[in-house]
Protein backbone atom coordinates (compact mmCIF):
# COMPACT_ATOMS: atom_id res chain seq x y z
CA UNK A 1 0.00 0.00 0.00
CA UNK A 2 3.39 2.62 0.38
CA UNK A 3 3.43 3.39 -3.59
CA UNK A 4 -0.66 3.22 -3.47
CA UNK A 5 -1.03 7.03 -4.10
CA UNK A 6 1.95 7.42 -6.33
CA UNK A 7 2.71 8.85 -9.15
CA UNK A 8 -0.03 11.69 -8.51
CA UNK A 9 -2.43 10.11 -6.46
CA UNK A 10 -3.61 7.36 -9.18
CA UNK A 11 -0.57 4.86 -8.39
CA UNK A 12 1.86 3.39 -10.38
CA UNK A 13 0.91 2.89 -13.89
CA UNK A 14 1.02 -0.75 -15.24
CA UNK A 15 3.06 -2.91 -17.52
CA UNK A 16 0.40 -3.06 -20.10
CA UNK A 17 -0.59 0.78 -19.79
CA UNK A 18 -1.33 2.69 -22.89
CA UNK A 19 -0.04 6.42 -22.07
CA UNK A 20 -2.44 8.22 -24.46
CA UNK A 21 -4.97 10.57 -24.92
CA UNK A 22 -4.81 14.58 -23.44
CA UNK A 23 -3.27 13.83 -19.96
CA UNK A 24 -0.24 12.33 -21.69
CA UNK A 25 0.25 14.10 -24.68
CA UNK A 26 2.61 17.01 -23.95
CA UNK A 27 1.72 19.50 -26.21
CA UNK A 28 -1.43 20.56 -25.17
CA UNK A 29 -0.01 21.92 -21.54
CA UNK A 30 2.98 23.04 -23.37
CA UNK A 31 1.25 25.34 -25.28
CA UNK A 32 -0.97 26.11 -22.10
CA UNK A 33 2.21 27.55 -20.15
CA UNK A 34 3.50 28.48 -23.40
CA UNK A 35 0.50 31.40 -23.92
CA UNK A 36 0.10 31.67 -19.72
CA UNK A 37 4.17 32.60 -19.82
CA UNK A 38 3.33 35.04 -22.98
CA UNK A 39 0.55 36.70 -21.25
CA UNK A 40 2.60 37.61 -18.18
CA UNK A 41 5.05 38.75 -20.65
CA UNK A 42 2.74 41.24 -22.15
CA UNK A 43 1.28 42.56 -19.05
CA UNK A 44 4.29 43.41 -17.83
CA UNK A 45 5.35 45.37 -20.59
CA UNK A 46 1.99 47.48 -20.90
CA UNK A 47 2.94 49.81 -18.10
CA UNK A 48 5.86 50.52 -20.64
CA UNK A 49 4.22 51.37 -23.62
CA UNK A 50 3.78 54.66 -24.45
CA UNK A 51 -0.03 55.97 -25.04
CA UNK A 52 0.18 59.66 -24.98
CA UNK A 53 2.61 62.05 -26.83
CA UNK A 54 4.36 63.60 -24.02
CA UNK A 55 4.25 60.89 -21.60
CA UNK A 56 7.46 59.97 -19.96
CA UNK A 57 7.75 56.29 -19.18
CA UNK A 58 10.99 54.87 -17.51
CA UNK A 59 11.14 51.30 -18.87
CA UNK A 60 14.57 50.57 -17.53
CA UNK A 61 12.93 51.05 -13.78
CA UNK A 62 10.10 49.00 -14.78
CA UNK A 63 12.08 46.56 -16.30
CA UNK A 64 10.03 45.78 -18.98
CA UNK A 65 12.01 47.93 -22.06
CA UNK A 66 11.81 46.78 -25.80
CA UNK A 67 12.90 47.70 -29.15
CA UNK A 68 9.31 47.20 -30.97
CA UNK A 69 7.83 50.19 -29.89
CA UNK A 70 11.35 52.52 -29.10
CA UNK A 71 12.20 51.41 -33.14
CA UNK A 72 8.93 52.94 -34.23
CA UNK A 73 8.73 55.95 -32.49
CA UNK A 74 12.79 56.87 -33.21
CA UNK A 75 13.05 55.45 -37.12
CA UNK A 76 10.04 57.44 -38.00
CA UNK A 77 7.83 54.37 -39.14
CA UNK A 78 4.72 55.75 -38.35
CA UNK A 79 5.96 58.81 -41.36
CA UNK A 80 6.15 56.05 -44.01
CA UNK A 81 10.01 55.82 -43.17
CA UNK A 82 11.11 52.03 -44.77
CA UNK A 83 12.35 49.47 -42.07
CA UNK A 84 15.64 48.67 -44.59
CA UNK A 85 17.03 52.31 -43.75
CA UNK A 86 18.49 54.68 -46.38
CA UNK A 87 22.73 54.27 -46.32
CA UNK A 88 22.51 50.89 -43.81
CA UNK A 89 20.07 48.55 -43.54
CA UNK A 90 18.52 48.89 -39.98
CA UNK A 91 17.53 44.92 -39.60
CA UNK A 92 17.81 42.01 -41.15
CA UNK A 93 15.80 41.92 -44.37
CA UNK A 94 13.06 39.26 -42.75
CA UNK A 95 12.64 41.41 -39.82
CA UNK A 96 12.38 44.83 -42.02
CA UNK A 97 9.64 42.35 -44.11
CA UNK A 98 7.68 41.72 -41.07
CA UNK A 99 7.82 45.31 -39.93
CA UNK A 100 6.66 46.38 -43.27
CA UNK A 101 3.64 43.66 -43.39
CA UNK A 102 2.61 44.85 -39.65
CA UNK A 103 2.57 48.60 -40.66
CA UNK A 104 0.38 47.30 -43.94
CA UNK A 105 -1.90 45.24 -41.53
CA UNK A 106 -2.41 48.44 -38.71
CA UNK A 107 -3.35 50.63 -41.00
CA UNK A 108 -5.87 48.40 -43.52
CA UNK A 109 -7.54 46.61 -40.26
CA UNK A 110 -6.96 49.27 -37.66
CA UNK A 111 -6.93 52.10 -39.27
CA UNK A 112 -3.87 53.41 -37.47
CA UNK A 113 -2.25 56.78 -38.60
CA UNK A 114 0.62 56.37 -40.34
CA UNK A 115 1.14 58.98 -43.28
CA UNK A 116 3.75 61.45 -44.21
CA UNK A 117 2.29 64.25 -42.31
CA UNK A 118 1.35 62.39 -39.45
CA UNK A 119 1.77 63.99 -36.02
CA UNK A 120 3.50 62.82 -32.84
CA UNK A 121 0.37 61.53 -31.28
CA UNK A 122 -0.99 59.60 -34.31
CA UNK A 123 3.11 58.17 -34.61
CA UNK A 124 2.37 57.32 -30.77
CA UNK A 125 -1.30 56.21 -31.55
CA UNK A 126 -0.14 53.66 -34.30
CA UNK A 127 2.87 52.44 -32.52
CA UNK A 128 0.46 51.23 -29.37
CA UNK A 129 -1.22 49.18 -32.79
CA UNK A 130 1.92 48.47 -34.00
CA UNK A 131 3.37 47.18 -30.46
CA UNK A 132 0.15 45.01 -30.27
CA UNK A 133 0.43 43.37 -33.82
CA UNK A 134 4.02 42.47 -33.41
CA UNK A 135 3.41 41.02 -30.16
CA UNK A 136 1.06 38.39 -31.16
CA UNK A 137 2.87 37.89 -34.30
CA UNK A 138 6.09 37.18 -31.53
CA UNK A 139 3.85 34.82 -29.54
CA UNK A 140 3.04 32.55 -32.96
CA UNK A 141 7.02 32.36 -33.35
CA UNK A 142 6.66 30.92 -29.43
CA UNK A 143 4.32 28.64 -30.01
CA UNK A 144 6.19 27.41 -33.16
CA UNK A 145 9.28 26.90 -30.96
CA UNK A 146 7.61 25.10 -28.43
CA UNK A 147 5.86 22.70 -31.04
CA UNK A 148 8.94 22.35 -32.46
CA UNK A 149 11.12 21.47 -29.39
CA UNK A 150 8.34 18.84 -28.83
CA UNK A 151 9.76 16.73 -32.01
CA UNK A 152 13.68 18.08 -31.32
CA UNK A 153 13.46 16.65 -27.26
CA UNK A 154 13.80 13.34 -25.60
CA UNK A 155 10.85 11.57 -26.52
CA UNK A 156 9.80 7.84 -27.93
CA UNK A 157 9.23 6.99 -31.50
CA UNK A 158 5.84 8.94 -32.34
CA UNK A 159 4.78 10.72 -29.34
CA UNK A 160 6.31 14.46 -28.56
CA UNK A 161 8.68 15.23 -26.16
CA UNK A 162 8.16 16.82 -22.58
CA UNK A 163 11.16 18.91 -23.35
CA UNK A 164 8.84 21.55 -24.65
CA UNK A 165 7.48 22.57 -21.27
CA UNK A 166 11.38 23.60 -20.79
CA UNK A 167 11.10 26.30 -23.28
CA UNK A 168 7.45 26.84 -22.60
CA UNK A 169 8.05 27.70 -18.86
CA UNK A 170 11.16 29.42 -19.22
CA UNK A 171 12.05 32.20 -17.18
CA UNK A 172 14.02 33.52 -19.23
CA UNK A 173 11.44 34.05 -22.39
CA UNK A 174 9.12 35.71 -19.44
CA UNK A 175 12.48 37.96 -18.96
CA UNK A 176 13.51 38.70 -22.89
CA UNK A 177 10.92 37.27 -24.89
CA UNK A 178 9.80 41.05 -25.96
CA UNK A 179 13.41 42.51 -26.10
CA UNK A 180 13.65 43.29 -29.99
CA UNK A 181 12.33 40.93 -32.41
CA UNK A 182 14.82 37.56 -31.98
CA UNK A 183 11.76 35.19 -31.40
CA UNK A 184 11.29 34.79 -35.24
CA UNK A 185 14.77 33.98 -36.43
CA UNK A 186 14.94 31.64 -33.14
CA UNK A 187 11.79 30.45 -34.43
CA UNK A 188 13.06 29.85 -37.97
CA UNK A 189 15.92 27.83 -36.79
CA UNK A 190 14.02 25.79 -34.46
CA UNK A 191 11.75 24.90 -37.77
CA UNK A 192 14.66 23.83 -39.92
CA UNK A 193 16.00 21.87 -37.16
CA UNK A 194 13.03 19.67 -37.32
CA UNK A 195 13.35 19.26 -41.02
CA UNK A 196 16.92 18.16 -40.63
CA UNK A 197 15.92 15.80 -37.51
CA UNK A 198 13.15 14.24 -40.65
CA UNK A 199 16.03 13.95 -42.98
CA UNK A 200 14.59 16.40 -45.85
CA UNK A 201 17.70 18.33 -46.13
CA UNK A 202 16.12 20.55 -49.02
CA UNK A 203 13.82 21.62 -46.93
CA UNK A 204 15.92 22.18 -43.95
CA UNK A 205 18.67 24.39 -46.13
CA UNK A 206 15.04 26.46 -47.78
CA UNK A 207 14.15 27.21 -43.80
CA UNK A 208 17.17 28.16 -42.01
CA UNK A 209 18.41 30.53 -44.87
CA UNK A 210 14.98 32.40 -44.29
CA UNK A 211 16.21 31.97 -40.56
CA UNK A 212 20.09 33.60 -41.74
CA UNK A 213 18.06 36.48 -43.66
CA UNK A 214 15.63 36.87 -40.06
CA UNK A 215 19.24 37.10 -37.89
CA UNK A 216 22.83 36.38 -37.98
CA UNK A 217 22.74 33.93 -35.17
CA UNK A 218 21.59 31.40 -37.60
CA UNK A 219 24.16 31.77 -39.92
CA UNK A 220 26.61 30.15 -37.25
CA UNK A 221 23.89 27.22 -36.78
CA UNK A 222 23.60 26.32 -40.46
CA UNK A 223 27.82 25.61 -40.13
CA UNK A 224 27.02 23.89 -37.36
CA UNK A 225 24.27 21.55 -39.36
CA UNK A 226 26.81 21.72 -42.06
CA UNK A 227 29.77 20.60 -40.05
CA UNK A 228 27.31 17.84 -37.90
CA UNK A 229 25.97 16.50 -41.65
CA UNK A 230 29.54 16.32 -43.35
CA UNK A 231 31.12 14.29 -40.59
CA UNK A 232 27.81 11.80 -40.00
CA UNK A 233 26.86 11.39 -43.61
CA UNK A 234 29.58 12.77 -45.71
CA UNK A 235 29.61 15.66 -48.94
CA UNK A 236 26.47 14.32 -50.68
CA UNK A 237 24.34 14.93 -47.35
CA UNK A 238 26.26 18.32 -46.56
CA UNK A 239 25.49 19.82 -50.15
CA UNK A 240 22.25 18.57 -50.29
CA UNK A 241 21.87 20.73 -47.23
CA UNK A 242 24.36 23.78 -48.04
CA UNK A 243 23.41 24.39 -51.29
CA UNK A 244 19.45 25.34 -50.65
CA UNK A 245 20.67 27.29 -47.78
CA UNK A 246 22.86 29.63 -49.97
CA UNK A 247 20.44 29.71 -52.44
CA UNK A 248 17.25 31.08 -50.59
CA UNK A 249 19.86 33.33 -48.14
CA UNK A 250 21.08 35.30 -51.73
CA UNK A 251 17.68 34.96 -53.31
CA UNK A 252 16.56 37.02 -50.12
CA UNK A 253 19.39 39.31 -50.30
CA UNK A 254 19.62 39.70 -53.87
CA UNK A 255 16.93 42.51 -54.57
CA UNK A 256 18.33 44.45 -52.14
CA UNK A 257 21.94 43.87 -53.55
CA UNK A 258 20.61 44.90 -56.72
CA UNK A 259 18.62 48.22 -55.39
CA UNK A 260 22.16 49.16 -53.04
CA UNK A 261 24.80 47.36 -52.40
CA UNK A 262 26.08 49.21 -49.75
CA UNK A 263 23.36 49.19 -47.45
CA UNK A 264 23.72 45.56 -47.23
CA UNK A 265 27.64 45.79 -47.07
CA UNK A 266 27.52 48.47 -44.12
CA UNK A 267 24.81 46.40 -42.25
CA UNK A 268 26.80 42.80 -42.07
CA UNK A 269 29.97 44.77 -42.01
CA UNK A 270 28.76 46.36 -38.81
CA UNK A 271 27.78 43.57 -37.69
CA UNK A 272 31.52 41.76 -37.73
CA UNK A 273 32.94 45.36 -36.62
CA UNK A 274 30.79 45.96 -32.99
CA UNK A 275 33.02 47.95 -30.34
CA UNK A 276 33.28 46.32 -26.75
CA UNK A 277 29.82 46.79 -25.34
CA UNK A 278 27.33 45.99 -22.33
CA UNK A 279 27.03 42.37 -20.85
CA UNK A 280 30.50 40.88 -22.71
CA UNK A 281 33.47 39.78 -20.75
CA UNK A 282 34.98 41.90 -22.55
CA UNK A 283 33.49 44.95 -21.37
CA UNK A 284 33.36 43.81 -17.64
CA UNK A 285 37.53 43.27 -18.34
CA UNK A 286 37.35 46.93 -19.49
CA UNK A 287 35.95 48.08 -16.38
CA UNK A 288 37.78 46.42 -13.60
CA UNK A 289 41.09 46.54 -15.22
CA UNK A 290 41.06 49.23 -17.94
CA UNK A 291 41.82 46.67 -20.34
CA UNK A 292 40.72 48.16 -23.72
CA UNK A 293 40.78 46.08 -27.43
CA UNK A 294 41.76 47.68 -30.71
CA UNK A 295 39.09 47.04 -33.39
CA UNK A 296 37.36 44.48 -30.59
CA UNK A 297 34.58 43.26 -33.08
CA UNK A 298 36.88 42.06 -35.73
CA UNK A 299 39.56 40.80 -33.60
CA UNK A 300 37.25 38.78 -31.46
CA UNK A 301 35.48 37.50 -35.04
CA UNK A 302 38.78 36.53 -36.37
CA UNK A 303 39.65 34.71 -32.99
CA UNK A 304 36.17 33.03 -32.92
CA UNK A 305 36.53 31.62 -36.47
CA UNK A 306 39.97 30.12 -36.18
CA UNK A 307 38.92 28.43 -32.32
CA UNK A 308 35.92 26.85 -34.62
CA UNK A 309 38.25 25.98 -37.16
CA UNK A 310 40.47 24.03 -35.26
CA UNK A 311 37.90 22.34 -33.47
CA UNK A 312 36.09 21.07 -36.56
CA UNK A 313 39.84 20.28 -37.67
CA UNK A 314 40.40 18.05 -34.94
CA UNK A 315 36.51 16.37 -35.17
CA UNK A 316 37.89 15.72 -38.88
CA UNK A 317 41.35 14.06 -37.66
CA UNK A 318 39.98 12.06 -34.74
CA UNK A 319 36.77 11.08 -37.17
CA UNK A 320 34.27 12.20 -34.43
CA UNK A 321 30.36 12.58 -35.55
CA UNK A 322 29.14 15.14 -33.26
CA UNK A 323 25.43 15.34 -33.21
CA UNK A 324 23.51 18.14 -34.58
CA UNK A 325 22.43 19.67 -31.20
CA UNK A 326 26.06 19.17 -29.94
CA UNK A 327 27.95 21.61 -32.78
CA UNK A 328 24.93 24.06 -32.55
CA UNK A 329 25.45 24.58 -28.97
CA UNK A 330 29.20 24.53 -29.22
CA UNK A 331 28.56 26.86 -32.32
CA UNK A 332 25.87 29.66 -30.46
CA UNK A 333 27.36 29.34 -26.58
CA UNK A 334 31.19 30.42 -28.44
CA UNK A 335 29.95 32.83 -30.85
CA UNK A 336 28.22 34.62 -27.98
CA UNK A 337 31.16 34.16 -25.49
CA UNK A 338 33.23 35.95 -28.47
CA UNK A 339 31.12 38.50 -28.76
CA UNK A 340 32.09 42.08 -28.23
CA UNK A 341 28.70 42.93 -26.55
CA UNK A 342 25.58 40.34 -25.18
CA UNK A 343 22.26 41.48 -25.62
CA UNK A 344 20.30 40.26 -23.13
CA UNK A 345 17.85 38.61 -25.88
CA UNK A 346 20.81 36.57 -26.27
CA UNK A 347 19.57 34.48 -23.80
CA UNK A 348 16.82 33.08 -26.14
CA UNK A 349 19.57 31.21 -28.90
CA UNK A 350 21.27 29.84 -25.37
CA UNK A 351 18.22 28.16 -24.14
CA UNK A 352 17.26 26.53 -27.61
CA UNK A 353 20.94 25.16 -27.54
CA UNK A 354 21.36 24.11 -24.46
CA UNK A 355 17.59 21.89 -24.73
CA UNK A 356 19.00 20.52 -28.14
CA UNK A 357 22.37 19.85 -26.25
CA UNK A 358 21.95 19.39 -22.70
CA UNK A 359 18.57 19.32 -21.66
CA UNK A 360 19.29 18.57 -18.15
CA UNK A 361 18.18 20.43 -14.39
CA UNK A 362 21.66 21.88 -13.23
CA UNK A 363 22.19 23.73 -16.71
CA UNK A 364 18.55 24.72 -17.31
CA UNK A 365 18.62 26.27 -13.81
CA UNK A 366 22.31 27.83 -13.82
CA UNK A 367 21.26 29.29 -16.92
CA UNK A 368 17.91 30.24 -16.32
CA UNK A 369 19.25 32.10 -12.94
CA UNK A 370 22.32 33.99 -14.37
CA UNK A 371 20.69 34.70 -17.52
CA UNK A 372 17.48 36.76 -16.01
CA UNK A 373 19.87 37.93 -12.99
CA UNK A 374 21.86 40.08 -15.87
CA UNK A 375 18.60 41.03 -17.28
CA UNK A 376 17.45 43.01 -13.97
CA UNK A 377 21.53 43.97 -13.44
CA UNK A 378 21.72 45.48 -17.33
CA UNK A 379 18.64 47.59 -17.14
CA UNK A 380 19.96 49.10 -13.31
CA UNK A 381 23.33 49.36 -15.27
CA UNK A 382 21.43 51.72 -17.96
CA UNK A 383 18.89 53.47 -15.52
CA UNK A 384 22.05 54.55 -13.59
CA UNK A 385 21.93 52.80 -10.33
CA UNK A 386 24.38 50.53 -10.94
CA UNK A 387 27.24 52.58 -12.28
CA UNK A 388 29.98 53.94 -10.81
CA UNK A 389 28.86 57.58 -11.32
CA UNK A 390 25.77 56.78 -8.83
CA UNK A 391 25.95 55.74 -5.09
CA UNK A 392 24.62 51.89 -5.67
CA UNK A 393 26.49 48.65 -5.53
CA UNK A 394 27.96 48.99 -9.22
CA UNK A 395 29.61 45.22 -8.60
CA UNK A 396 26.24 43.99 -8.72
CA UNK A 397 26.62 44.39 -12.43
CA UNK A 398 29.85 43.27 -13.10
CA UNK A 399 28.98 40.12 -11.07
CA UNK A 400 26.12 39.51 -13.22
CA UNK A 401 28.29 39.43 -16.31
CA UNK A 402 31.04 37.15 -14.75
CA UNK A 403 28.22 34.77 -13.48
CA UNK A 404 26.70 34.49 -16.59
CA UNK A 405 29.88 33.73 -18.38
CA UNK A 406 31.08 31.51 -15.93
CA UNK A 407 28.11 29.35 -16.83
CA UNK A 408 28.30 29.48 -20.28
CA UNK A 409 32.24 28.78 -20.25
CA UNK A 410 31.18 25.47 -18.01
CA UNK A 411 27.58 24.74 -20.41
CA UNK A 412 30.50 25.08 -23.47
CA UNK A 413 32.83 22.45 -21.74
CA UNK A 414 30.32 20.03 -21.07
CA UNK A 415 29.37 20.16 -24.58
CA UNK A 416 32.74 19.86 -25.94
CA UNK A 417 33.48 16.83 -23.91
CA UNK A 418 29.95 15.27 -24.88
CA UNK A 419 31.57 15.30 -28.55
CA UNK A 420 35.19 14.46 -27.63
CA UNK A 421 33.72 11.28 -25.22
CA UNK A 422 30.86 10.57 -26.96
CA UNK A 423 29.65 7.83 -24.24
CA UNK A 424 29.26 9.89 -21.83
CA UNK A 425 26.27 11.86 -24.09
CA UNK A 426 22.71 10.98 -23.04
CA UNK A 427 20.92 11.53 -25.71
CA UNK A 428 23.44 10.19 -28.50
CA UNK A 429 22.08 7.29 -30.67
CA UNK A 430 24.73 4.14 -29.96
CA UNK A 431 23.77 3.02 -33.40
CA UNK A 432 26.01 5.45 -34.78
CA UNK A 433 29.42 4.84 -33.08
CA UNK A 434 32.35 7.13 -33.77
CA UNK A 435 34.74 4.24 -34.61
CA UNK A 436 32.52 4.16 -38.24
CA UNK A 437 33.62 4.99 -41.50
CA UNK A 438 32.66 8.99 -40.93
CA UNK A 439 32.45 9.27 -44.68
CA UNK A 440 29.96 6.96 -45.36
CA UNK A 441 26.65 7.00 -46.87
CA UNK A 442 24.57 8.05 -43.98
CA UNK A 443 20.59 6.84 -45.00
CA UNK A 444 18.96 6.31 -41.36
CA UNK A 445 17.34 9.67 -40.70
CA UNK A 446 18.68 11.71 -37.42
CA UNK A 447 16.48 10.68 -34.36
CA UNK A 448 14.33 13.62 -33.10
CA UNK A 449 15.80 12.72 -30.09
CA UNK A 450 19.69 13.20 -31.35
CA UNK A 451 19.51 15.60 -33.35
Amino acid sequence: MKNALLPGLGGPMGRHANPRGVWFNPLPWAFLLATAVFLVLFVRHVPCVQTTAHQQVDMYKLLCYTDIQSSWLGQGFGRGNSPLGSETMLFAPLIAAAILVTRKTATVLFDAPIRRSASLADEVDSSVVFFGLTVLGLFVCFLILVACVAWLGRRRPGRPSWDAVLVAASPVVLAVGLVNWDLVPVAFTALGLVQVARGRLLEAGIVLGLAASAGTMPIGVILAVLVSLGLRGGWRRATAFIAPALVTFFAVHLPLLLQNFDRVYLYYHGEINKGTSYGSLWYVLELMFGLQLRESGPLLFVVLLLGLGAFIAYLYVARKRPRVGSMVAVVVFATLLMGPAFPPQSALWLLLALVLARPYKPELIALSITQVAYYIAIWGWLGGWLTTNQNGPFMLYWAAILLHVAVEVWILAEVVADIVRPARDPLRDPVLPDEKDYLAGFERPTAAATV
